[in-house]
């Protein structure tokens, strides 16, 4: 059987319209670079859908494997606690999908120049 790549990117989730829309902005920027990958969004509290959504969905599709990727900053208790226990749940309702939990943005060089951006822009008012 041919495998069939999705990627979930987790989101921790708000109550504000404002961040979940801009949420769904990056999974839609990560989307028009995977055209051949399905590419969904999910979170883990406040915000739909939940993560057992969205893997249900995809289990009704062809895919076989799951890339899920947290955007988090860092390796707090969503990342190595709430995640893996909700994806071990999931496993056992679908056994014939495969999950690979992907790490937090972290501690990343690239963010220094975010960082510099918004300092600047703070400065020139």
């Amino acid at each position: 059987m041919e495998t069939k790549k999705a990627v979930l990117i987790v989101s921790h989730g708000s109550r504000s319209k404002d961040a979940v829309a801009e949420f769904h902005q990056v999974v839609e920027l990560v989307s028009s670079r995977y055209t051949s990958t399905e590419v969904k969004g999910a979170f883990m509290e406040l915000s739909q859908p939940d993560i057992p959504t969205v893997v249900k969905e995809l289990s009704e599709s062809e895919v076989t494997d799951i890339a899920v990727i947290p955007y988090f900053l860092f390796m707090g208790n969503h990342i190595k606690l709430d995640i893996p226990k909700i994806l071990e749940e999931q496993k056992a309702l679908y056994p014939h999908l495969n999950f690979k939990f992907g790490r937090p943005i972290g501690f990343e060089p690239l963010l220094r120049d975010i960082l510099i951006k918004r300092i600047e822009e703070v400065e020139s008012k």
